[in-house]
């Protein structure tokens, strides 16, 4: 009987030890599962808002950029003796809130100006953050980690909220490059001509490239065709509000008509002042004429930094 009870004990043990080494073994890769998940979205958030600007290829001349490659960013920020969550909480604070003061590359201002705030989520902004501090991005290593990630469709794991917000990101990464490009060619004025005849062809084509339609609306418009509707002008309140009371902006998703239609902050920087900030303040007497010239009935003026200026209107096919 002794001998009985000792065997089915170890038994019962044995069976323990195996339930929890399985349970171990499951969260394991459960939480490998999740790492792989963050990492191709952190790449492709990488891919559609900062490549436009910071493209890691090297072959891309100094002209051709409107901003420093990304791994010569990474290697600013990698020190001797910085821990993962330094880097990671540096790398946040400016990506939250660019300013001069947080820059590490002092000489990329002087060249190409203080970049604008991207309004990403704060779990976004980390995965980059933890994406750029476990890889060094050069063109080698980012041909190895996916370049299919530039080139494939919306990861279908990610919800219609987040999909959207890629898509508007990668709209505004573009015609931001675009617009700091005509800027720095010809200056603030040829700005004005660039938005009149180029913004719409720019917008549409990254609508056909994600099989989408995106537009930017606005409470104050400068083109009338911007003119928001009655529910964009809802959302555009909510943000008006949550940024004056200090919140976190956020986006909305709403099924209209059975698509998928959402809606993401488009805040005003220090380079859009140029434009829309206050006449004789902010805005050179030139730029002035030639927005009366292009735009009679301009409303889109008298903004200051990091105001609401209106919003991007992603609409996808429900699936």
């Amino acid at each position: 009987m002794k001998k009985n009870f000792i065997i089915s004990f170890i038994a019962i043990i044995a069976l323990l030890f195996s339930v929890v080494a399985c349970g171990e073994s499951n969260a394991n890769e459960e939480t490998k599962a999740s790492k792989k998940d963050e990492n191709r979205k952190a790449l492709r958030i990488i891919s559609t808002t900062c490549f436009t600007c910071h493209s890691p290829e090297r072959e891309m001349d100094h002209k051709g950029r409107t901003g420093p490659p990304i791994y010569k960013i990474r290697q600013h920020y990698i020190r001797d003796g910085i821990t993962r969550e330094e880097f990671v909480a540096e790398v946040s604070s400016f990506l939250k809130e660019p300013t001069e003061a947080k820059a590490k590359l002092k000489g990329a201002i002087r060249n190409f100006g203080l970049m604008p705030r991207m309004p990403l989520p704060d779990e976004d902004i980390r995965m980059i953050a933890e994406y750029l501090y476990d890889n060094d991005m050069t063109a080698e290593q980012w041909g190895k980690a996916g370049k299919m990630a530039m080139s494939t469709g919306g990861d279908q794991s990610m919800n219609y909220e987040e999909l959207g917000r890629e898509y508007a990101m990668g709209a505004k990464a573009v015609l931001g490059k675009n617009l700091m490009g005509a800027i720095k060619a010809n200056g603030t004025p040829h700005a004005v001509d660039f938005c009149n005849t180029r913004a719409y062809p720019l917008t549409d084509s990254m609508a056909k490239h994600y099989n989408v339609s995106i537009k930017r609306v606005s409470d104050k418009p400068r083109n009338e065709s911007n003119i928001a509707n009655e529910a964009e002008i809802a959302f555009i309140n909510v943000l008006h509000k949550r940024i004056a009371n200090g919140e976190e902006l956020g986006s909305k998703m709403s099924e209209i008509d059975g698509k998928m239609v959402g809606y993401y902050p488009i805040e005003t920087n220090a380079m859009c002042l140029q434009c829309h900030g206050t006449p004789e303040k902010d805005i050179e007497q030139l730029t002035q004429n030639k927005i009366k010239e292009k735009y009679p009935n301009d409303k889109a003026t008298g903004y200051g930094a990091n105001e609401i200026r209106g919003i991007w209107v992603v609409e996808m096919d429900k699936k």
